[in-house]
């Protein structure tokens, strides 16, 4: 079972400074122009095959199964996540489901001011309880860091989380501006199955830092009990 999740991995060397436990997962970025993250299958697959211990799970935003499918069969991963508004459409979330070769993570981003969903129900509750069937595991993006000094908000994220995890009967993994100051007070709080990071352990836009990386997974260690794995 991994617990924590190091998304828009871009280079070899940062891939290999975490590589060291099976409790761990590299996310790369697939092929997707609009993000500063993204690095080709090619780069993707080299990344990968380099990979001893941590779960691989390539990113995409796709706007067709075969995209979906060429990257799967191009990267060799453990598990997709897919990114986008892919599953708005739900015939895709049905043949995806019923064709995938990995276990499928589906990604919900919330809007930061509204906490609307992007895909499938602006309601992040229904938008979780129609995605959790089609997919392996759901992963949201909250306003986690920008949000946490505010106890309103706080209280408005946990009561969110807590109505999904009782919802869903799939394991949850949550992200969204979480560093190495805060993930350590988040963590008891949402006790999620897993916690993803990626802009937080960079100091330059797109490039991990191993320094940063390691005081991340440091902490998350130290509050691995309340992480139930996936």
């Amino acid at each position: 079972m991994w617990f924590a999740k190091i998304s828009g991995v871009t280079n070899f060397d940062a891939a290999l400074s975490v590589d060291v436990s099976s409790e761990l997962a590299i996310g790369v970025i697939v092929d997707d122009i609009n993000d500063v993250r993204s690095i080709s299958k090619f780069d993707a697959r080299r990344i990968f095959a380099n990979i001893e211990y941590c779960v691989k799970i390539a990113q995409v935003a796709p706007s067709s199964l075969d995209e979906i499918f060429e990257t799967l069969e191009a990267c060799q991963p453990n598990m997709i996540q897919i990114n986008g508004d892919f599953f708005n459409d739900m015939n895709n979330l049905i043949s995806l489901q019923s064709l995938a070769t990995v276990p499928i993570i589906g990604s919900i981003f919330l809007n930061k001011e509204t906490l609307e969903s992007n895909i499938i129900n602006p309601s992040p509750l229904s938008a979780a309880q129609e995605l959790a069937p089609f997919v392996s595991v759901v992963n949201i993006n909250l306003p986690l860091g920008s949000s946490w000094s505010s106890q309103k908000k706080k209280t408005e994220l946990i009561d969110l989380v807590t109505k999904i995890k009782n919802s869903i009967d799939k394991p949850l993994i949550i992200g969204g501006g979480l560093d190495s100051s805060n993930v350590g007070k988040i963590i008891p709080e949402l006790t999620p199955n897993a916690i993803d990071v990626s802009s937080g352990v960079e100091k330059v836009s797109g490039i991990k830092d191993p320094e940063l990386m390691q005081d991340f997974l440091d902490t998350v260690f130290d509050y691995k009990t309340f992480l139930s794995g996936v």
